[in-house]
């Protein structure tokens, strides 16, 4: 059984995202984006922001963020845990 880090796997977490979904802004970013997207509807392109995933890159907490069950069970058939 290979052990990371919690930053080491993130970091293999979040390359896998970006390979699986395309490349996504950190949630802050993101939330900062879309509010932006609805007062002026034209200042990005619909590529801009990713609809699937986001991440969190606090210190010591570091998260993805999925938009739905079907994207969580893809990565977890393909990221299986052994206990």
């Amino acid at each position: 059984m290979i052990t990371g880090t919690g930053v080491l796997d993130f970091d293999r977490s979040r390359r896998w995202f970006n390979d699986q979904f395309g490349w996504s802004q950190d949630v802050e970013t993101r939330s900062e984006m879309k509010r932006n997207q609805r007062m002026h509807r034209d200042a990005y392109e619909e590529n801009d922001i990713n609809p699937v995933w986001a991440y969190a890159v606090k210190y010591g907490d570091y998260r993805i963020y999925v938009d739905n069950d079907k994207t969580l069970s893809w990565f977890i058939l393909c990221h299986p845990v052994s206990l």
